[in-house]
């Protein structure tokens, strides 16, 4: 038995020697488990000597092995951190990824403002016509489906692109204060293009939407002192009528559709204006290959 135990010490010292830094630290410990091996034959018997013996080489590989794991872990970490050519080069991306995503969100504010007013021509906002009306853009009219379609997959592309230029610009540390005009404009597209989707749920006036816009009004209307002063301008009175479809394609087509677009271009301005100020203070560093 105690042949064994010292050929399996044996193969525990040159799986760690595989590793010649950390075994430096180590071979001491295992030095000092091998010898024990006869203290312990003599004060426990056989049986439980080698269950001790062994479970000491357990505990040895696996500590060890943990601490290279999470030591090579460390370094490469660390490494990385400490290159500062990586982590501009890291920032850089992303900020060039947030202006591209400005640019495609400034473009889906123009195309749903384009084809917004390409339905305002057709489109009654009362509640004998707004259905019909939609359904003549859809029938009648040359490409009406398409250019209804291309405002619904501008409006709902527009939630989507703002809120993962949020995380882009998160992850690029531009909450910060220097990048306070661009985060603040980011998050007002944000809400903006949300106020849009849910200003259209009723212009529709299907029952899938005038429920659900009924649901979310009466929500809307519990809300302590300014609740009830919403809920009454923004449906026109005591219920949903022509005045509320009025009222919300007012709000949908004019006050939020200009907002986005406003605050998009400054949004974009404001991206480029700092990333180029910010390249011009900090260049990224060149690297040089032979040729």
């Amino acid at each position: 038995m105690e042949t064994k135990n010292t050929e399996l010490a044996s193969r525990v010292a040159k799986f760690v020697n595989r590793f010649p830094d950390e075994w430096q630290d180590y071979q001491d410990w295992l030095r000092t488990i091998v010898s024990s091996q006869s203290w312990l034959q003599e004060r426990y018997p056989a049986w439980q000597a080698t269950l001790i013996f062994r479970w000491r080489l357990v505990y040895f590989v696996v500590y060890v092995a943990s601490g290279i794991f999470f030591g090579r872990l460390r370094r490469k970490f660390q490494q990385t951190v400490d290159s500062v050519a990586t982590r501009t080069q890291y920032r850089y991306s992303l900020q060039r990824i947030a202006t591209l995503l400005a640019v495609v969100e400034l473009t889906l504010c123009g195309i749903a403002a384009l084809t917004g007013v390409m339905l305002a021509f057709y489109y009654q906002p009362t509640a004998l016509g707004a259905h019909t009306s939609l359904k003549m853009i859809v029938d009648r009219v040359a490409n009406g489906a398409l250019i209804m379609s291309l405002h619904d997959v501008a409006g709902n592309g527009l939630i989507l692109f703002s809120l993962i230029q949020i995380i882009v610009m998160f992850l690029g540390r531009e909450f910060l204060l220097s990048w306070f005009i661009a985060w603040v404009s980011g998050i007002s597209l944000t809400l903006t293009a949300m106020a849009l989707s849910w200003t259209a749920i009723v212009l529709t006036w299907e029952q899938t939407g005038f429920w659900r816009f009924k649901i979310e009004l009466n929500i809307l209307g519990s809300l302590p002192l300014v609740g009830p002063i919403l809920r009454d301008i923004l449906s026109g009175g005591s219920g949903i009528s022509s005045f509320t479809l009025q009222h919300m394609y007012m709000v949908h087509s004019y006050v939020l559709a200009i907002a986005a677009i406003l605050i998009s271009i400054a949004h974009l301005t404001a991206l480029v204006l700092h990333e180029h100020h910010r390249q011009s203070d900090n260049p990224l560093p060149i690297e040089l290959t032979d040729a």
